[in-house]
């Protein structure tokens, strides 16, 4: 046997080895997939999320993949939660208190105009997502701001006490 003859048996048994490497590592993979889209409620979807993680902790694109299938962070889903309640509360003023919203404009207060509505809105929003234990961001403040002010703070009035947070 020549040396060229053995270095093509070597490149034929590498490429078979690769072959079976990739199919193995696919179909691990495939399983992982698997175990994360096929989990019954969001606590399993993260424990076998957690374990494919450690296992493709050195492959970044593997962990990107992955991400994709994992259920939101609870931090995520509250920000959701307190995000939509902001824009809820800022959509119900503005739709049962259309003409003070618009004179609170004019006069540049809109606070004072809704003072009530917007106080309720922040005690609610306050006791919702600003406990200690909840801490989140104010997208009530944000809402107010972007809805009721069209983006332009100043139009709440110098009365408005600002952020919650």
């Amino acid at each position: 046997m020549t040396l060229d003859d053995r270095l093509a048996d070597l490149r034929t048994a590498i490429d078979a080895e690769i072959r079976r490497a990739r199919s193995s590592a696919i179909e691990n993979l495939l399983r992982r997939v698997t175990q994360i889209r096929t989990a019954s409620n969001d606590a399993d979807r993260a424990a076998a999320f957690e374990d494919a993680a450690r296992e493709y902790a050195a492959d970044p694109a593997v962990l990107e993949f992955l991400k994709t299938l994992a259920p939101p962070a609870a931090r995520e889903e509250k920000d959701l939660r307190a995000q939509r309640f902001a824009r809820v509360r800022v959509a119900e003023i503005q739709l049962y208190h259309a003409a003070q919203m618009n004179g609170g404009r004019a006069s540049r207060d809109v606070y004072r105009a809704l003072k009530s509505q917007m106080d309720s809105a922040r005690d609610a929003y306050r006791e919702k997502f600003l406990a200690p234990v909840n801490r989140t961001a104010d997208y009530l403040h944000a809402e107010f701001v972007r809805t009721l002010a069209n983006d332009d703070a100043v139009l709440l009035g110098p009365e408005y006490p600002g952020p919650l947070v």
